[in-house]
């Protein structure tokens, strides 16, 4: 991009790249960062009007991923997660298979299979935290798959768990289930539509911002 300029289309200040004075235009992505929050947009923006632009948009970019991540993991759960294959007054668009799985702790089996009397006791409990984080895990998956291609649900959802890792306990658990996009919303109810909505808004949001690099060193 420097070659296109011979000057800043921002602040008009020369370019150079000599051995005692160097000035460059900035790379793509940091001039679409600044881009997204600079009130005053430019085509391009060079080291010395853009290096503390790019600072501070920055760091608001990442805030603004942040907070959109924190938002996200308490809507996620607006995306209803079914096992009926066709739910009544649903109408929708069958967009793909997705799945899910996660692998659960050690001494799992073990723990459970200790002993009967244990079971509705201290055993049991620790058991079954273990195996709900697992399961939430693949339906946060099972979610954010539907979300990525464009849908709103799952339906025909079918759980398994599995032993893994021989003599170590392991236990997966494996989702699967079908992501649609249903037409009518309003039919799942006023308050888990609405949540819907803001689910969606601020997913696309977050995946746009997730195109832009903000790792990249001033």
């Amino acid at each position: 991009m420097t070659s296109e300029y011979t000057e800043c289309p921002n602040c008009g200040a020369k370019l150079k790249t000599s051995l005692f004075s160097y000035n460059e235009i900035l790379s793509i992505n940091k001039i679409n960062i600044i881009n997204e929050y600079h009130p005053k947009k430019a085509a391009a923006y060079c080291g010395k009007c853009g290096d503390e632009l790019y600072k501070q948009y920055q760091s608001k970019s990442i805030e603004e991923k942040d907070k959109l991540s924190t938002d996200l993991q308490v809507l996620i759960e607006a995306v209803p997660v079914v096992s009926l294959h066709s739910p009544q007054g649903w109408n929708y668009d069958i967009l793909g298979m997705v799945t899910g799985q996660s692998t659960t702790g050690t001494g799992v089996v073990s723990e459970f299979t200790s002993s009967f009397t244990d079971f509705f006791g201290m055993q049991s409990g620790s058991y079954n935290k273990k195996i709900k984080a697992g399961e939430n895990l693949c339906f946060a998956q099972l979610r954010k798959q539907a979300l990525d291609m464009g849908g709103n649900a799952v339906i025909g959802t079918d759980i398994d768990y599995s032993e893994v890792g021989g003599e170590k306990g392991m236990l997966m658990v494996c989702m699967a289930g079908t992501a649609i996009k249903i037409k009518n919303t309003e039919s799942l109810g006023t308050e888990r539509n609405l949540e819907l909505e803001q689910l969606i808004k601020l997913y696309k949001r977050l995946k746009m911002l997730n195109r832009f690099n903000t790792n990249e060193n001033w």
